[in-house]
């Protein structure tokens, strides 16, 4: 039987790796740690839970790790920041050490792609679930929900789809080599992208829970409403890609009188923010009609 010892010790690697980011004063260890930070702090914690958020039958426990860690830097991202350290709660019946290694590795490939330490967690034995909770810094000033006006033109950041295609290749077929396949184990934060729009942007969400559903929670905080037009949103298979969740690009609105210059492909105008309470989606013109909004991890 596997020990909570034998755990923490196959952590040592990623505790040695943060300790020497400069603003770690004190990593993981002790009972808790001592981070160096500046004065606006950014937080966000998500739960990623076996069976509801991934099947472990399916996925190995590097992208699980991987995906759970993404999808908290994601929406730090949308608030127009970017991270400066995380931790990890971790609960999981997996009696086989390999699988923790694997976890790990997951682990290690956020900490050098977004070179971010990993100061601290906890694990116990339960079914698999992982908390994240993830800490940053503004790049310019923050980007909110509520702050949408009437005529500021939408944009999203990527193209819709490609991770629910992926996950559909994954149960027919198994992990190979796949873009969409990759789109849903290594999904990436658009930090870069949020860096850009930082200072012009009047609002912003993450796209993981289906466009429509993310535009509604700007709509409905900011009180105004939206048409959207399919033929500017780059979608992977069917109008059907506005409603999936695991996109995490960004959508953003701007006043329409700003100057916003980007490369074809960088961005996508897709709509304009309306003074209604109705989201309105055009297909060639013409109004249409779509009962399912996203993803709700309470709706079976």
């Amino acid at each position: 039987m596997i020990t909570e010892q034998e755990i923490l010790e196959s952590l040592k690697i990623l505790i040695k790796k943060s300790s020497e980011f400069s603003n770690v004063l004190l990593g993981s260890g002790d009972d808790a740690a001592i981070i160096k930070t500046k004065e606006e702090l950014v937080h966000s914690l998500d739960i990623s839970v076996e069976g509801v958020h991934f099947l472990e039958e399916l996925i190995p426990a590097e992208y699980i790790a991987y995906r759970s860690i993404v999808i908290a830097l994601s929406d730090i991202a949308a608030m127009g920041a970017y991270p400066s350290f995380f931790s990890i709660g971790l609960t999981s019946n997996n009696e086989d050490i390999n699988w923790y290694t694997s976890f790990n590795r997951g682990v290690e490939r956020i900490i050098d792609e977004y070179q971010i330490p990993l100061v601290g967690g906890d694990i116990t034995k339960e079914r698999t679930n992982i908390s994240v909770s993830v800490f940053g810094h503004l790049f310019n000033k923050n980007l909110k929900r509520s702050t949408a006006q009437v005529n500021d033109d939408i944009y999203i950041t990527g193209q819709l789809g490609l991770a629910k295609k992926g996950l559909v290749e994954i149960k027919e077929n198994g992990i190979c080599n796949s873009p969409f396949i990759d789109a849903y184990l290594t999904p990436k934060a658009q930090f870069k992208k949020s860096r850009e729009i930082s200072p012009i942007a009047n609002a912003c969400i993450d796209i993981s829970d289906g466009l429509l559903n993310d535009l509604g929670h700007i709509c409905k905080q900011s009180g105004v409403g939206a048409n959207i037009y399919i033929d500017d949103i780059p979608i992977t298979t069917d109008i059907m890609d506005l409603t999936y969740g695991d996109d995490y690009e960004l959508c953003f609105t701007i006043n329409k009188d700003k100057s916003f210059k980007y490369a074809e492909g960088e961005y996508f105008k897709i709509g304009t923010i309306i003074d209604s309470n109705e989201i309105n989606i055009f297909d060639k013109g013409k109004p249409i009609e779509m009962k399912t909004r996203g993803w709700d991890p309470f709706k079976k």
